[in-house]
């Protein structure tokens, strides 16, 4: 990306970068607030274990073997992440880098990015969580922020990458 010493276009960067914050904000809205609830309420990994059958049975035990009581917050944090994704998707698309085209490619492109961040954040609260057993709060928070600043730069530079015009 080429610098410019032309004040709109910094001007339009920073409008842009605010509304990634914005959209960002519901993101982390939408995506705790998904996490929050599978993780207290609605337990996945006796599901996942139960629908899985002799298999679940096997991969439990195995985890058990190595001290690992549950998987809820790793699948929670899928889940969670999985809602924050569409909604990212769609707001940053239209609002923050109005792009009208390339809606296929910039989907694959985005996907695959968010793809690497949830399998990050995913093995985060795995170890930090479910393995070392760390409070779940500080470390979906400390997490999430690497995400976002990851996700940002990646979406401006990669993804959204023809979007830059007006905003």
């Amino acid at each position: 990306m080429q610098q410019s010493d032309n004040p709109a276009d910094y001007t339009r960067g920073i409008r842009q970068f605010s509304k990634f914050i914005i959209v960002g904000f519901s993101n982390f809205v939408v995506s705790f607030a998904v996490f929050f609830l599978f993780y207290n309420y609605l337990k996945l990994s006796g599901f996942l274990f139960t629908v899985l059958g002799s298999a679940g049975n096997s991969l439990e035990n195995i985890l058990n073997g190595f001290g690992v009581a549950s998987i809820d917050a790793a699948l929670a944090n899928t889940v969670g992440y999985s809602a924050g994704v569409i909604n990212s998707f769609i707001w940053n698309k239209v609002w923050t880098f109005k792009v009208k085209h390339e809606t296929a490619a910039q989907f694959s492109r985005f996907l695959v990015l968010n793809v690497c961040c949830l399998l990050f954040s995913s093995a985060c609260l795995f170890l930090f969580t479910d393995y070392l057993g760390l409070a779940y709060l500080p470390v979906w928070l400390i997490t999430m922020s690497l995400v976002t600043m990851i996700n940002f730069f990646s979406s401006r530079i990669w993804v959204f990458r023809h979007g830059n015009a007006a905003v």
